[in-house]
């Protein structure tokens, strides 16, 4: 049944519900067991369980996991005990990070039960929300949230907030009268509302006909449960990164198993060193820097007002190609602010944003009134306030700042009569509301009656077209005179020009009426007085015209999807600074324009850096973002509203808002903004680009430091054949990498971004970090650390012939050269500038790390148990030279090399993508 469709005896018929006394006890136990709980799915949540088998099933892991097994089988324990206590580090880090992430999310949920009112056999009781049933009577007032989706039965000048559902800025009013036989869209049926959205005004009860995912809301989110979201960047690209290196090493543990066996080894040696020095091979710190770094990236956005509830998420953004987004409450504050007010053939500016009521009106001299010097202006504040239901209410613990209860629009009047000096509460007990009519399309207007002593006045306020409509009079000068249609005209003409610069003119009138029981709309709006107009907005957020030129030099594309009209939007985005190359004004695209256009003429209007697509619907949105995507695009999509699900969900990353958002949108999203601002966008945006560019560092500096052991293994391998020792050991191997390496990489995650990467294109997705450019400048740093470290072995070991421990001391020295050369590669890769220079010292953390692991080493040479296990041998003071010397050496090279490549590439490096 289509509830809207019928009268109010059919429905409630069909419920099997009285309208008097609601639901009995049996009524209401065969309602449960047949609907259920009034829930939508709960916040998808993910099992310990789950996020602790994901720390195995990396192929790299699985290979440690594979040669540790490999080391027990042949009675190498102390290898596969080293192998498993490697695994089992990396994946207790990476549980902990993303266990921390997925509870930040947790803990934002709301604390409070949901209750309201309900008529339950014969009485008014309060219940849980969940424990409602299609039948039930609700009762409902201005302020509440809409607990279901509900026919109303009765309505008293009654409205919702329906911008979560419909998109749409103004409340819809209700009527329970209303009936249709055609079929309408959510914005034209009257006599329904649904859950999730909330009591903009007046008074209701209505009986419910849909629960949990039977509402509107409920079937949106079904919807959204089957779009198939894509991997992160960041996954993509790991888990490239993780192919290549397990086929690598797969490969070397061949060659080096051949060779082994080639040197007359026996199968069980060779099995074992290969594997053992494979294993070496693969950067088992990797997995736990990855965790780490996109950690600190969700806890640093945490701080910034950014929840990521995927903690490969955090990366996505720094993607992005495309930022499409709403204009209510993400560009704008959605609190709507009188700027300006007319009365007495006088103009009146008003300071302030928001609904705060800090602010000062001054006249057009520039004199700040008070309230005090008010005069006939007196009758102007009184009239807006009191001919409006909506309030401003201060900051609390669930509200930071001041918030509105009621209608936006309304509440602006509140604010206004706050900065005259007016206090809410006062006024409206020495003048009590008597009867209210609500607006409607027809008249467009809304009046409240009320009375104040022995008088009985009539506030009337709406357009301003019908606000005059009414008027017969107007006061002039503090003298009561004919409303002229001269007069009447000069205020269209002033009108028009307000609404060019998209500001709304709310116009206000009043008229003294007889003491009677019963009033009608024609005698509380025939021949008022015309009190004036206000011109009001809905500011922009402070920082978003610098945070859009941000994005436009980081090279991002920026659409704004809107439900506002052209001439609004042209010059919201003239306020923002929101404009294409060379200043030119944004193309905007209606939204019946749109749903006409072919793909490909989409397409061309996709290559402008800033398009606004006014009167948009949820579908023609969800369209947009679908086809940015499949030509490949990184889009990030901004939504508050049911009605934004579908598009959240589909996008690379949605972003929720926090304030205002419902919960059906956060739950869709990747993202959640608790400051509802577009500004924490580019934050993200940075943060984002951040991470790759340290986990690029990450990578590409871990596996250089492998391509450098295995160059001492292979050059070793040359050495054997002409009589000389192996110049390290498989076990010192892994050594370096825990101990050298392991706690530098993890705190190089820590880098602040570079002051230029906000100013390159984002990089391609189909660039990946191991290119054939960066696997050359891997190998040569590797070959380069590799072969010096060699050249170190080979001094020491010629050197210290004949001596105790002489081949001890040589692989020693080879061990920290290797470290030193590593160091060496860390602090060079860091930044595209000078490696010694003022970003040396920019990340303490990765200075301490390097000094831990300088301790460490220390431990494992000079006591004496460790040099048993480790196969170490103390060094004299001189013997410190070769491995420091080694280090100096590579820092040089590596430094030089960099150089070069910055003088060849010049200036172009600036214009290069990030990858």
């Amino acid at each position: 049944m289509e509830f809207y469709k019928e009268n109010i005896d059919t429905v409630v018929k069909e419920l099997n519900s009285n309208v008097k006394d609601g639901l009995n006890e049996s009524k209401i136990k065969q309602a449960k067991q047949k609907y259920g709980s009034n829930v939508l799915k709960a916040i998808h949540t993910i099992s310990v369980f789950k996020i602790i088998i994901r720390q195995f099933i990396s192929p790299l892991v699985l290979i440690l996991i594979v040669a540790s097994a490999v080391s027990f089988y042949l009675g190498q324990f102390r290898d596969g005990l080293i192998l498993i206590i490697i695994v089992i580090v990396n994946a207790a880090i990476g549980f902990y990070e993303e266990w921390k992430s997925e509870n930040i999310l947790a803990s934002l949920k709301s604390l409070v039960v949901e209750k309201c009112n309900v008529i339950r056999n014969g009485k008014v009781i309060e219940i849980l929300v969940e424990d409602l049933v299609p039948g039930d009577m609700v009762k409902l007032s201005e302020g509440e949230g809409i607990p279901a989706d509900i026919r109303l039965i009765a309505s008293d000048n009654f409205s919702t907030n329906e911008f979560i559902l419909t998109g749409e800025s103004l409340p819809s009013n209700k009527d329970h009268l209303f009936t249709s036989d055609k079929t309408l869209a959510f914005s034209e049926i009257k006599n329904c509302i649904y859950m999730g959205t909330t009591v903009a005004r007046g008074e209701a009860t209505g009986i419910v006909y849909a629960t949990g995912i039977l509402t509107e809301i409920g079937k949106i989110n079904a919807t959204s449960q089957r779009i198939k979201t894509t991997n992160a960047p960041v996954q993509i690209e790991i888990a490239d990164v993780a192919k290549k290196l397990t086929l690598i090493t797969l490969l070397i543990a061949a060659v080096l198993f051949a060779s082994r066996l080639l040197m007359k080894d026996s199968i069980a040696m060779a099995l074992v060193f290969s594997v053992s020095v494979a294993a070496a091979m693969v950067p088992e710190g990797l997995p736990a820097q990855i965790s780490m770094a996109l950690s600190l990236a969700v806890a640093r956005l945490a701080k910034r007002k950014a929840i990521v509830k995927k903690i490969a998420s955090s990366q996505t953004l720094g993607s992005a190609t495309v930022i499409a987004s709403d204009k209510t409450g993400t560009i704008t504050k959605n609190e709507m602010t009188i700027t300006a007010c007319y009365f007495n053939g006088e103009t009146f500016s008003v300071d302030g944003l928001g609904y705060e009521p800090v602010g000062n009106i001054t006249d057009e001299k520039n004199v700040v009134l008070k309230k005090a010097s008010l005069g006939d202006l007196k009758i102007f504040f009184l009239s807006g306030f009191l001919s409006s239901t909506g309030r401003v209410s201060p900051p609390d613990k669930n509200h930071s700042s001041w918030y509105s209860i009621g209608d936006p629009t309304e509440t602006s009047f509140s604010t206004l009569a706050m900065k005259a000096g007016f206090k809410p509460d006062e006024i409206e007990k020495t003048y009590p509301l008597i009867k209210a009519f609500a607006f409607d399309s027809f008249r467009k207007r809304a009046t409240i009656i009320r009375s104040h002593k022995k008088k009985v006045i009539s506030f009337v306020k709406g357009s301003i077209e019908s606000v005059l409509e009414a008027a017969s009079k107007i006061i002039i000068n503090g003298k009561m005179t004919e409303l002229t249609a001269a007069k009447k005209k000069e205020m269209l003409k002033m009108s028009a020009v307000y609404s060019e610069q998209a500001l709304r003119v709310i116009a206000i009138g009043y008229k003294d009426l007889e003491h009677k029981k019963e009033y009608t709309i024609e005698e509380a709006e025939k021949d008022i007085v015309f009190a004036g107009f206000v011109t009001m907005y809905d500011p922009p957020h402070k920082e978003v015209k610098t945070a859009l030129a941000s994005v436009f030099k980081a090279h991002i594309k920026v659409f704004i999807i809107t439900g506002d009209n052209e001439v609004t939007a042209r010059a919201i985005s003239k306020n923002i600074g929101l404009m294409n190359e060379n200043d030119a004004f944004p193309v905007i695209v209606k939204g019946e324009d749109l749903q006409s256009m072919k793909d490909a003429e989409l397409k061309k209007i996709f290559k402008n850096r800033a398009v606004i697509f006014s009167r948009v619907s949820p579908d023609d949105k969800f369209r947009l973002v679908d086809l940015l995507m499949k030509q490949g695009e990184i889009v990030a999509v901004t939504g508050d509203g049911v009605n934004d699900t579908l598009s959240l969900k589909r996008a690379d990353i949605g972003i929720a808002m926090g304030k205002n958002g419902s919960k059906v949108a956060q739950e869709a999203a990747n993202m959640i903004l608790l400051d509802d601002n577009f500004s924490t966008i580019v934050v993200a945006i940075k943060e984002g680009r951040t991470i790759f560019r340290n986990l690029e560092k990450t990578i590409i500096t871990n596996l250089g430091s492998n391509v450098a052991e295995l160059t001492c293994v292979l050059t070793g391998f040359v050495g054997v054949f002409f009589g000389l020792p192996i110049p390290i050991l498989a076990l010192q191997i892994l050594l370096i990498d825990i101990v050298g390496e392991m706690f530098p990489l993890i705190m190089l995650t820590f880098d602040p971004p570079e002051k230029s990467i906000m100013e390159k294109p984002p990089r391609n997705p189909k660039d990946k970090i191991l290119t054939k450019d960066t696997m050359k400048g891997i190998a040569f740093s590797g070959i380069i650390m590799g072969v010096v470290a060699y050249g170190a072995f080979l001094y020491s070991y010629f050197h210290n012939q004949n001596m105790p421990h002489q081949y001890e001391k040589a692989i020693t020295i080879t061990f920290i050269s290797v470290v030193f050369g590593q160091f060496a590669n860390l602090l060079s890769r860091r930044t595209y500038g000078n490696a010694l220079g003022k970003y040396l010292f920019s990340n303490r953390n990765l200075l301490l790390a390097i000094l831990f692991s300088i301790s460490c080493i220390l431990l494992i040479v000079y006591v004496p148990l460790l040099n048993l296990y480790f196969h170490t041998s103390p060094l004299g003071i001189a013997d410190w030279i070769l491995p420091i010397g080694t280090g100096a050496i590579c820092l040089l090279i590596f430094e030089s090399k960099k150089r070069l490549n910055l003088i060849s590439s010049n200036k172009e490096s600036k214009k290069q993508p990030l990858n």
